[in-house]
């Protein structure tokens, strides 16, 4: 039986409310916008057998109209962009996932996190389809959002969409968001949807004192967290990890790919030593993951599986060309090659024993300070002890 939109919408929306996502707000705002409507009719989907890494397959619209719009209403990221656009895999394949229509369960529980009351502005970083900032929109009213978007195909994409659906008194900006969007601050709440490692005090700087910036954060290291900041009075905001997130990072911040394989040479000339300590310590616990995260800089760790138990983690710094890998096998001792400038296994080694130390503080304990001056991270306990 062939499922339309409406009928997709309301298993969506039944989905989110018996996961206790929704208020009647935001349950009246996901009923009434047409996610589908913001969706463009070429998406990519993930096909691990189209090759070792260009696994991102366009699907259109015309091509599968149901399959398309089953995507639309999933609660799954629809992957919108790939490639910054210009898709670099044969048959229109891309490498790269450059935007998305995020997870709407992920977009329940951060609007849910932004505490909107009614005749409050917004300001969101990453304006993407279009269908967050309408969400929006529909709750505050057009004229209280502003939503700014880097990439002008997607930035004029999300223009169309919001005025076939009736929300046109969105302000879409085509700009940089990490310095917000001056004429029309301040604003009580800013939310970005891409990733940041340093919280731009621009941000802060367009957002009243009371106010929340609420945005993913991440390490390379560190998959993500939702990150909720209050503003202060005297310029600068504070605040916590209130729960996962994994988003793309802020075009500003995004980190290259695949480089492991560019910087990972002359294994026979690197320096070979063995751990008792099992790589997943360090890389498979999110708590110990976002401390080492915090006190190896510039650190990214990728994991090849080979097996059930057993791989190859990667460290890699990509500014120094240093990296270190470990050999995961069934029992320890395990295999640790290190090259360049920086010994990573040692640090990251050093990093998850000073964790458990201070007795292993969860995701939660960390104190953000967002000030003119920059990013600090410290505990949030009496005795706190600084990130670096």
């Amino acid at each position: 039986m062939v499922a339309g939109a409406d009928v997709l919408r309301q298993g969506m929306v039944e989905g989110l409310a018996r996961g206790g996502e929704l208020d009647e707000r935001w349950r009246a705002a996901f009923t009434e916008v047409p996610r589908h409507e913001f969706i463009p009719e070429l998406v990519w989907h993930h096909d691990r057998e189209a090759g070792s890494h260009c696994d991102l397959v366009p699907l259109r619209r015309c091509d599968d109209e149901q399959g398309w719009l089953e995507r639309a209403y999933a609660d799954a990221p629809v992957n919108t962009q790939v490639d910054d656009g210009h898709p670099a895999g044969e048959g229109g394949c891309g490498f790269e996932v450059t935007s998305s229509a995020s997870m709407p369960g992920v977009v329940a529980e951060m609007l849910a996190a932004l505490e909107v009351e009614p005749g409050m502005r917004v300001l969101e970083i990453g304006t993407g389809t279009g269908y967050n900032a309408a969400l929006l929109a529909h709750v505050l009213g057009a004229e209280n959002v502003v939503s700014v978007e880097v990439d002008p195909a997607v930035a004029e994409h999300a223009r169309h969409a919001l005025a076939a659906t009736g929300f046109s008194a969105v302000t879409v900006v085509t700009a940089d968001g990490t310095q917000g969007h001056p004429p029309q601050a301040p604003y009580d709440r800013v939310i970005s949807t891409a990733a940041v490692a340093e919280v731009p005090h621009a941000w802060v700087a367009r957002t009243r004192p009371g106010g929340l910036v609420l945005s993913p954060w991440g390490s390379p290291y560190y998959p993500g967290g939702l990150l909720a900041l209050t503003v202060h009075g005297d310029a600068t905001a504070t605040g916590r990890i209130i729960g996962p997130a994994s988003f793309m990072w802020l075009r500003a911040q995004r980190i290259p790919r695949y480089i492991t394989g560019r910087i990972v040479r002359g294994e026979d000339t690197a320096t070979v030593s063995s751990t008792d300590l099992h790589p997943w310590h360090v890389a498979g616990d999110v708590h110990a993951a976002t401390a080492i995260g915090f006190r190896v800089p510039r650190c990214e760790k990728l994991y090849h599986p080979d097996g059930t138990d057993t791989g190859t983690l990667y460290l890699v710094d990509q500014w120094s060309h240093s990296w270190a890998t470990l050999q995961i096998t069934t029992e320890a001792p395990y295999q640790v090659r290190q090259s360049g400038q920086r010994k990573l296994w040692d640090e990251v080694e050093t990093a998850y024993r000073w964790w458990v130390d201070v007795g292993e503080p969860a995701v939660d304990a960390w104190r953000f300070t967002i000030s003119p001056s920059g990013q600090r991270v410290e505990l949030r306990t009496p005795a706190a002890v600084p990130a670096r």
